[in-house]
């Protein structure tokens, strides 16, 4: 189970997450690049296996597609970012 702050840093992460793939070239990064832009860019310190799980949650809801520890943001991840609509599970 987790808590409303681990539930709170994991929301913020993926959007995070869904950001940096909207500025990369392409829209498409190797999941240890995102790590590293994460830190970066947005003060996220954690593992390539964090990102690399919240990057296969993303692809699940079809934020992003990933393949060969590469996501690429797909058209609706792109609307989440631009607040078109909102991240699945969020009200």
């Amino acid at each position: 189970m987790s808590t409303t702050a681990e539930r709170e840093a994991t929301r913020i992460r993926r959007r995070a997450i869904l950001s940096v793939l909207l500025f990369a070239d392409v829209q498409t990064m190797p999941v240890r690049r995102l790590r590293d832009e994460l830190e970066a860019l947005y003060g996220q310190v954690v593992t390539v296996d964090r990102v690399r799980a919240d990057v296969l949650w993303l692809a699940d809801v079809g934020l992003v597609r990933a393949g060969a520890d590469v996501a690429a943001l797909t058209e609706d991840g792109r609307d989440v970012v631009l607040e078109r609509k909102p991240m699945p599970g969020e009200a």
